[in-house]
Formats: structure tokens, sequence, C-alpha cells
């Protein structure tokens, strides 16, 4: 369901609740559901997550790659989850420790965007903070009047930074093809913007090399997944927090 509403809604700011508004460009949940949704967003310089410029971040899952967003939840591409495999709970996501540890955990729920190849992973044991910290969501969407974007992506032990990208209205995208970066079996891996002010921020997702479904996009669908589905508490981070403003 489309939904250009600017209608306020409550985002939770450390411990107070304050009024907001943003533009949403995509929803799915009801209208009657999405004046609900809260949005816990980090506060500047008190992340609980780590704030250098992580390299060890995104997970093995299916047939391309993911990141962890909370300790139960894997946000991936749809399309490196094959129908066969959510249906048979074959799903396994792998990464290594900080203690650089072999680590396998079982996925008991596949959940699939309706228009974008964006899915959610839901763990059978959360990740513990010590072995792999979550990264934060970016709340708002990046259009082209944010300029260029600097980002970096992930997959495995590869590390990619400083390529050229502007946002759209549901897309990221690296216009020129020489920009792009990546690899076989990266699909599903993060793109980020490394803020100083909160750590990285988890951008969009890898559809392609050059392509990347915002998460901004689909903020609703998945905080309310999330919520419905577990007891995890996602953490955004704002626009102007993830650019440096």
């Amino acid at each position: 369901m489309i939904c250009n509403s600017t209608a306020p809604i409550l985002l939770l700011v450390g411990w107070a609740i304050l009024p907001t508004s943003f533009s949403d460009t995509a929803t799915e949940v009801l209208p009657s559901q999405k004046a609900s949704l809260t949005f816990k967003m980090v506060v500047t310089g008190e992340s609980p997550y780590p704030m250098d410029d992580r390299k060890n971040l995104s997970v093995h899952c299916g047939g391309g790659k993911g990141v962890l967003i909370s300790p139960h939840w894997v946000l991936t591409a749809s399309h490196c989850i094959t129908s066969r495999k959510a249906k048979a709970g074959d799903v396994k996501v792998r990464f290594t420790t900080s203690k650089r540890k072999p680590a396998t955990i079982g996925v008991n729920k596949v959940l699939r965007h309706a228009t974008k190849d964006l899915a959610l992973l839901r763990l059978v044991r959360p990740v513990k903070m010590d072995d792999r910290p979550p990264v934060l969501l970016l709340r708002q969407t990046l259009n082209r009047e944010d300029g260029k974007l600097l980002i970096k992506k992930v997959a495995g032990k590869e590390t990619w930074r400083n390529i050229p990208a502007i946002g759209g209205k549901d897309n990221l995208r690296v216009p020129k093809k020489e920009d792009r970066r990546g690899k076989a079996g990266s699909s599903g891996g993060p793109w980020l913007i490394h803020s100083e002010k909160v750590g990285d921020v988890l951008i969009g997702i890898t559809h392609g090399g050059g392509y990347a479904p915002q998460v901004a996009y689909a903020a609703n669908w998945i905080q309310e997944s999330v919520r419905k589905h577990s007891n995890d508490q996602l953490l955004w981070a704002t626009k102007n927090q993830t650019l440096g403003k």
C-alpha cells in the first residue's frame, strides 16, 4: 500500500516521547496501525552500538548476505532466500563472532516485503551483543536534494568505502558503472553511511551492483514486522545524524 501521509507520529527519543512528522513513501500496515507505531531513535553520542567504522557487519544467509538489525532479526534481499528453503526451514545465518569463532543460527520465520527486494529473517535464538552488535537503521529517505552520498558496502570480509551514490524516491543508486563495487554473492549485503555522530547507519540492501532499496522506504513494514513477531526493539537514526548535520 502506498502512502504519502505527513501526519505526525510519536518518536521515542531516549526516554522522552516527542511528536514529529515524516513523509513516508511506503507502508505495509493498516492506517489504524500506523498511528500506533513508535520508532526508538538513537541519541547523538550515546549509541549502544560501536561508533567506529565497522568492517565485520554482513552475515551469510541463503544465497547471499544480510545484516543484523536486532538480536533476533536479519535484513537481507528477498531474492537471496528461495521459497523452497523458506518453507523447509533450511535457512541458516552464518557469521564470525568478535572472538573469530564461526557461528550458525537457524531461521524460523521469513517475511518478505510486498514490492521491494527485502526480506526479514527471524533467528531461533538471539545473537549476543558481544558476538555481533546490530546496526542502526535510517528512518528518513535520502533524495537527490541530499546530494552525492559517500557510502560503504560490506560483503563477507570485503569492505568498499567512499562509493558515490545518490538517493531517490525508493532506491539508492550508483550512477557510474566504474564506481560500483562488489562481487558475486554480495546481494543482500548492507549499504551504509558512517556517521561521526552515531556510527554506522544502514541505508539500503544490495539488490545489484548499482542499486539498493532504501531501508527508510520500508521503515513501517520493518518496524511493525519486528514488533509483531518478537520483543526486540529496533534503533533508528535521523537523516541529519547520518549525514553529520
